[in-house]
């Protein structure tokens, strides 16, 4: 099976690795990223599946003759309006758009370009980085995704992932799986970027992990309004995961905001805010770091 990663970042360049051995696997990348990749390989440093470098098939616009079975969606959202000409030029009538973005918002936009029966939703629970040009580490351990979709789509997936060391999940309910997803990283996200702090010391202090929660149950009663089933129970939960795993949270929005890159606010906080408003729902503090981080970007722009 054909399968075009769009791009070979971080997310999509890990993931991409584990299916060259079954796949013919082509990697949108741009600039010095690119031109490593294609002189030395692309190299993998894994926790989870060990290091390696690939000879692979790289590329910032695909073959004419390149026709993908799966698109892997793993994009920036502040970069998913320049990803559809290339992805337009790879569709088949079959061809599925698998997206593991962060956030919410990726599943309605793919759909709106390309319909909604070509469009599985995903989400990934990966800790990985760009080391540097060409070099991806994945430092985390076990990383997964999980995703949903239609019969059809799902014996898609499985032919695809067969005998390949990507660990994934059919979700019963994905929505409720992207939403438990989006409070979390709409807390850890959102208060590192908003504080310009670690989230060891963020949890250190009675003031600063109590925005942490408000965070949470803010994105939690926007999720219920929109009737996501999650409990209630989740605040604590991930509480707990937070300070139990102090030390190494990383947040890749925060690693964006202090390299002065764009950040993906949008998504992430940014969709609790204009759900909230949407709903009737008080989202404060989401809203301030929607307003923060928008007027980073804008100031990148």
């Amino acid at each position: 099976m054909k399968v075009l990663i769009m791009a070979a970042g971080s997310v999509g360049g890990y993931f991409g690795s584990l299916l060259l051995n079954n796949n013919e696997v082509g990697f949108v990348a741009r600039g010095n990223h690119l031109k490593n990749i294609q002189q030395n390989g692309l190299k993998i440093i894994s926790k989870s599946t060990g290091n390696s470098t690939f000879e692979v098939n790289a590329f910032e616009i695909p073959p004419q003759n390149f026709k993908a079975d799966l698109v892997i969606f793993s994009v920036k959202s502040y970069q998913n309006e320049g990803s559809i000409p290339i992805i337009k030029q790879v569709l088949k009538s079959s061809s599925q758009i698998l997206s593991i973005q962060n956030g919410i918002g990726s599943q309605e936009f793919l759909s709106n370009h390309f319909g909604v029966d070509h469009v599985i939703p995903g989400a990934t629970y990966i800790d990985a980085t760009k080391k540097s040009h060409g070099v991806i580490e994945e430092f985390g351990g076990n990383p997964k995704i999980v995703l949903g979709g239609n019969h059809k789509q799902i014996e898609m997936i499985n032919s695809i992932f067969e005998n390949t060391k990507i660990n994934y999940e059919i979700s019963i309910d994905i929505q409720c799986d992207l939403w438990k997803k989006l409070i979390y990283i709409s807390a850890l996200s959102g208060i590192s970027c908003l504080l310009r702090q670690d989230f060891e010391s963020i949890l250190s202090r009675e003031e600063s992990k109590n925005l942490v929660i408000s965070v949470l149950k803010e994105s939690l009663s926007v999720a219920h309004s929109l009737n996501i089933n999650i409990s209630s129970e989740i605040v604590q939960k991930i509480i707990t995961q937070f300070q139990k795993n102090s030390l190494n949270l990383i947040s890749s929005m925060y690693e964006d905001l202090k390299a002065k890159k764009m950040t993906e606010y949008e998504v992430i906080n940014g969709a609790v805010s204009r759900l909230g408003k949407k709903m009737g729902v008080l989202t404060p503090i989401n809203d301030i770091i929607t307003t923060s981080l928008q007027l980073h970007n804008q100031n990148l722009s």
